[in-house]
């Protein structure tokens, strides 16, 4: 573990199987490095530590995880907390790693919202991307942003703040304490007003992607339309359906997931594609 100065935040990052270099010298990398992006809320890097990052570093990859702006070590910011603060800080933390090339992406949820947007506006550096119940940040998101916080905030007002402390403790001392990092989070930061008044991406640039790309939702996903919107927007996406779980598909059928992604960052068309953004991003030497 350690800490990464990026975007002006202080980052909680893992990178595990960083590439040998000597000194003086900028890293070689035979294959783009593995990023993997959480969701939001009481989220963080271990969701997938302890679910799929571990088996893909066993299998020699190089892989990044961090704790975004305001989650899990990280540093929790008043301010800053828009789609392109999201975007910058991946690209921040990315240039702090003198990671230049291409990354392949796995985000879960709001992190994959994270993995399309950057992958849009990056010019080639996304290699591949695995959306696990990722949002779509188009027209429309931002509303469905704030009315979730309604509906949450009635859930939470019907309980009554006795019943819901009652109901925190059941869970543990983890648990008390990153409810205690979301209440800060919602209420203490722009963190709500930021997402609520994110700038939509175009449909455009969605459908002008090239780099393989891999959904996965579960059977009973809330991410509304997620179907017609990969149709509409990632044509050549391929999507799993995971049958009998929701949004939480990523620790509810762990096994599955981390075997999806393995066999996708071991197929052929994402290993050609890592080595085609690699060719893209270097610079024309003239």
């Amino acid at each position: 573990m350690s800490d990464v100065v990026a975007n002006g935040v202080q980052f909680h990052v893992q990178h595990l199987n960083p590439p040998a270099k000597s000194e003086g010298a900028a890293a070689e990398r035979t294959a783009p490095p593995v990023v993997f992006l959480h969701g939001l809320g009481m989220d963080n890097m271990a969701s997938f530590y302890y679910t799929v990052a571990g088996a893909v570093a066993k299998t020699g990859a190089e892989c990044v995880l961090y704790d975004m702006r305001g989650h899990g070590s990280s540093e929790r910011p008043r301010t800053g907390y828009t789609m392109e603060d999201s975007v910058a800080d991946l690209t921040g933390i990315l240039d702090a790693l003198e990671i230049e090339g291409p990354v392949h992406l796995i985000g879960n949820s709001y992190g994959g919202t994270i993995a399309l947007d950057f992958a849009a506006v990056s010019h080639g550096r996304a290699a591949s991307l695995v959306l696990i119940e990722a949002h779509f940040n188009v027209d429309g998101w931002s509303e469905q942003i704030a009315a979730e916080r309604e509906r949450v905030a009635g859930v939470v007002a019907e309980m009554g703040e006795e019943n819901l402390q009652a109901w925190i403790r059941r869970f543990g001392r983890k648990v008390v304490k990153m409810m205690d990092a979301l209440t800060d989070l919602a209420n203490h930061t722009s963190f709500y007003p930021d997402l609520t008044r994110n700038r939509p991406i175009p449909t455009e640039a969605l459908r002008a992607l090239t780099c393989p790309i891999r959904a996965v939702y579960g059977e009973r996903s809330d991410v509304p339309d997620y179907e017609r919107q990969l149709k509409d927007l990632l044509p050549h996406a391929s999507l799993t359906v995971v049958e009998g779980v929701g949004h939480s598909v990523l620790m509810d059928a762990t096994p599955q997931v981390r075997e999806i992604v393995l066999e996708w960052l071991a197929s052929s068309e994402v290993s050609r594609s890592g080595v085609r953004a690699a060719q893209s991003s270097e610079p024309d030497r003239g």
